[in-house]
């Protein structure tokens, strides 16, 4: 994606999640992820036309159409109009990206932070807990963690944590063995 994309995205999303200066409270909270639930059910019911919501020759009225059609009477929100207003601004191309942002957004009004671990084999939830216990610490702020099995990780496990990457894999400490015996 382009940065006048990228841009266009987190403007679409800082507007329909309507969080800027706003305080975090539980109903904040709930009014958020409304619609996210309601954009993700959009966005899972028009995955299969998105070739013909995004075509550039086919007009917008027709698209509009068929987007009323594919969303039929169900239950999404604030998420309808909105789907509705980027296919007539044909935007509705961004629209995975906007979820990813609208996610980004939400997750920094609720004071989450996302972290991944990868491992070869499944944790314990013992070892999940103490994890999200110390990265929690560490940053500050509430943790939702993602266990990944990763088969390049033969032994330990490895954290990302936003652009950060903590390596406790067997491979990590040889290499840093071997650096530091290299440097002498």
């Amino acid at each position: 994606m382009d940065s006048s994309a990228r841009i266009l995205a987190k403007r679409y999303a800082r507007a329909y999640m309507d969080l800027d200066g706003k305080a975090h409270s539980a109903a904040a909270g709930s009014a958020a992820q409304v619609k996210l639930e309601g954009l993700r059910k959009v966005f899972e019911a028009a995955r299969p036309h998105l070739k013909n919501l995004t075509h550039p020759a086919v007009n917008s009225e027709v698209k509009l159409a068929a987007l009323a059609k594919i969303l039929g009477q169900g239950n999404f929100g604030p998420a309808a109009g909105f789907a509705d207003l980027l296919v007539r601004q044909n935007r509705f191309g961004l629209l995975e990206d906007i979820m990813q942002e609208c996610l980004r957004l939400n997750d920094d009004f609720c004071g989450i932070v996302r972290a991944e671990v990868f491992s070869r084999y499944p944790l314990s939830e013992g070892e999940v807990k103490r994890i999200t216990a110390l990265l929690a610490g560490a940053a500050g702020r509430k943790i939702s963690l993602r266990q990944v099995i990763a088969e390049r990780v033969l032994g330990g496990f490895e954290i990302k944590l936003g652009d950060t990457i903590i390596d406790a894999t067997v491979r990590g400490r040889l290499e840093a063995m071997k650096a530091r015996l290299l440097k002498g």
